[in-house]
């Protein structure tokens, strides 16, 4: 785990170096600052857990201060500190956001170690409700699926139509467009939520071993079989089996497993003893199965067993507009997981992931996005900021040309009016009178591109 920072902000050097043993001695880190201007500076530059501000400081005071800081992280734990002990000082920091206050002079080091001690458990404990909260959101409804293209609305759409039947679902896009993840969404919206989501890739896995994982064996049955074993057709009663890349299996598979979907039972290898079972059957491939079907190497009859419900998964080159949505999530996702400030991304540097080929659709987004995170220390990110992979010499001049005509009119225009958001502050007047468009024209651009 890492080490928690606290931050002191204090115009008295006295007061920065008793601190500075406090932390050390239990170890802490930590950071300094001599004013609120400097102390803002720092806290914008770091991941802070607890701030010891000081109530009266030259300048800026700390109770503006602690409204700047509460603003850009509500969850960051204040400690006032007053040289004066006066109650409407900290009942003021108190209705301002701050945690707790400590009064000058320092009679009892005791007491500073104490409330420390409560910040940084607050701390953590805010973090874990955050934590928890995102899991729930994560785990139930829809939220995991990102995106407001049409194209992910209308998946969105049909997921909520199929989910609470118990059809056999094929999930059919290219590779590291999400697929499990939709699987895990249908299974979770589903009236076999409370049971298994059993997932098993059928691409990595060599056909002999897929076929003991699938149906299990019983003790003897093979070379290093020393005790029997469920399988997961076993272990996916009552559930759902996901089987990805179902089109890499071999015909004598595709055989053993149409007998299990038809006839609800099986046998586990090395036992003639018959096994009930009863789940939902989410496949899924990245090839063209109906060509597969043709050529012979997929079974007919089972690809009407598994296609029920064909769903399309599509690759983000359909969907561009959710690029920024998807970057936004994943940089937050991987800013938080790495204690880091990276962001935003600049207009610029959007324009040209929008424009990307992206191949590896979103996998190859979360990979781009936990690259740069890495790597940089903060700040805004720039198309310098991209690897050579999507921002090679050639498409240093990146140009909307690489889209449709429609498509890079409404990327433009949807950038555009996001820069103008920021710089203004949101102030429509000033964005109308900046930008040349009427305000009743603004206002309708911002509600076709969802811009607050």
């Amino acid at each position: 785990m890492k080490r928690p920072t606290v931050l002191i902000v204090d115009d008295e050097r006295y007061t920065r170096d008793l601190f500075k043993k406090v932390l050390r001695e239990k170890n802490l880190n930590a950071l300094f600052a001599a004013n609120g201007e400097e102390g803002l500076k720092v806290f914008s530059e770091n991941i802070v857990d607890v701030i010891i501000l000081d109530q009266k400081m030259p300048g800026m005071s700390g109770l503006d201060v602690l409204k700047r800081v509460k603003a850009m992280d509500p969850d960051v734990v204040v400690v006032m500190m007053t040289g004066y002990g006066t109650i409407e000082d900290a009942v003021e920091a108190m209705r301002n956001g701050a945690f707790h206050y400590l009064t000058k002079p320092f009679n009892d080091l005791r007491e500073i170690e104490v409330i420390l001690d409560k910040a940084l458990q607050e701390r953590s404990l805010l973090e874990e409700v955050k934590y928890l909260r995102a899991q729930t959101r994560e785990a139930s409804g829809f939220g995991r699926l990102i995106g407001k293209s049409r194209a992910m609305r209308n998946l969105i759409d049909l997921i909520k139509k199929v989910a609470p039947t118990d059809s056999s679902v094929l999930l059919q896009g290219e590779s590291g467009t999400g697929k499990e993840l939709i699987a895990k969404t249908i299974h979770e919206n589903s009236l076999r939520a409370g049971a298994k989501f059993v997932a098993v890739d059928c691409a990595s896995i060599p056909e002999a071993l897929l076929e003991s994982i699938l149906f299990g064996f019983h003790k003897g049955a093979f070379t290093g079989a020393f005790k029997t074993t469920k399988g997961y057709f076993e272990e996916a009663d009552g559930g759902t089996l996901f089987l990805d890349e179902i089109t890499e299996t071999s015909p004598k598979f595709q055989a053993s497993l149409l007998r299990v979907i038809q006839e609800k039972e099986f046998s586990r290898l090395g036992e003639t003893e018959k096994i009930k079972t009863d789940f939902r059957l989410i496949a899924a491939t990245n090839r063209d199965i109906k060509k597969e079907v043709e050529s012979g190497r997929f079974r007919e009859d089972l690809y009407y067993r598994i296609s029920v419900i064909p769903i399309h998964v599509p690759p983000l080159r359909e969907r561009r507009e959710d690029i920024p949505l998807l970057l936004d999530h994943f940089l937050h996702t991987f800013n938080r997981k790495l204690k880091k400030k990276v962001g935003p991304f600049t207009p610029e540097t959007l324009a040209i992931l929008e424009g990307s080929e992206w191949k590896g659709n979103v996998r190859e987004l979360i990979n781009l996005v936990e690259r740069i995170v890495t790597v940089k220390e903060g700040g805004p990110i720039t198309p310098e900021d991209l690897p050579d992979r999507i921002y090679s010499e050639e498409e240093r001049g990146f140009t909307f040309a690489t889209l449709p005509y429609k498509e890079a009119k409404e990327t433009f225009e949807r950038l555009y009016l996001q820069e103008m958001l920021k710089r203004s502050g949101g102030n429509i007047a000033r964005m109308a009178r900046e930008s040349g468009i009427k305000r009743q024209n603004l206002y309708s651009k911002l509600k076709k591109y969802g811009l607050k």
